[in-house]
């Protein structure tokens, strides 16, 4: 049984006076946060969001050594990135590769792709929504048979029906290889935590006597922005979308990293 996951990692303000109904965050959501938050600091220039980013991330620098190695090891030249984010990692890879190989990076918020089409001229920039838009449509768009398709903490936002759907397209479209870093991942021992600890038990009084649920100092829990799920729940997406499980394993900070074929 998968877990929703709220997330309070923007300003809080901005989170609440966005979420209105408690649903998850959607393109224009996210674009219009990070955009009121980080416009005039971290993506004021290039420099200011490589300065932002490399100390961030350059602790999961394994990632970026563990992709290199296994697009070379594969000579793979046609790349995806589907939920890119900043775009930087994915500059950093085209940096690292043969010249001709191609990075392809997507992300759902308009400011974000806009931003990273101004800053990231090395490698090509499209919006691309995993709730709304059609895998089929991009790849016949950009017109490139992708060897890889790569996501990185970001499949976790998709329900079981939006996710068979994206997984079963990229199976269907011809891809060779997809790895999932799938930072929703709970292990057997988090999801004892979940059910057992005693701030679980807490919420649970406060259901009982209708106080709101921890989070915030007015109990104001974050956005929700998507879901937890064990290894098996993981394990049945992706044969329910066509996919087999080449291996399994831990990379840098991701707990559980799935390499499909």
């Amino acid at each position: 049984m998968k877990r929703k996951i709220y997330t309070l990692s923007h300003d809080v303000n901005l989170l609440k006076e966005i979420d209105n109904d408690g649903s998850q965050f959607t393109a224009e959501e996210h674009s219009y946060a990070i955009e009121k938050e980080f416009s005039e600091t971290v993506y004021k220039t290039k420099e200011s969001l490589l300065r932002y980013y490399l100390p961030l991330y350059l602790p999961k620098s394994d990632t970026l050594g563990f992709l290199i190695d296994s697009i070379k090891e594969n000579g793979y030249k046609n790349i995806l990135f589907l939920g890119a984010g900043q775009c930087v990692l994915e500059y950093l890879l085209k940096m690292s590769l043969p010249e001709d190989s191609r990075v392809v990076a997507c992300d759902f918020s308009p400011f974000t792709v806009k931003k990273a089409k101004e800053f990231f001229t090395e490698i090509t920039i499209e919006q691309f929504d995993f709730f709304k838009d059609d895998f089929a449509s991009l790849q016949s768009k950009l017109n490139i048979r992708f060897d890889l398709v790569v996501l990185i903490a970001s499949a976790y936002v998709m329900d079981d029906k939006d996710f068979i759907k994206l997984f079963g397209d990229l199976k269907k479209e011809g891809v060779k290889k997809v790895i999932d870093f799938h930072s929703g991942y709970i292990d057997s021992k988090s999801v004892i935590y979940h059910y057992l600890s005693p701030f679980t038990s807490s919420q649970l009084v406060r259901k009982i006597f209708r106080k709101p649920p921890l989070g915030t100092a007015d109990g104001y829990r974050g956005k929700f922005h998507g879901y937890s799920r064990n290894r098996g729940e993981l394990r049945r997406l992706y044969k329910k979308s066509g996919f087999e499980i080449e291996k399994e394993l831990s990379v840098s900070g991701y707990k559980y990293v799935a390499i499909l074929s």
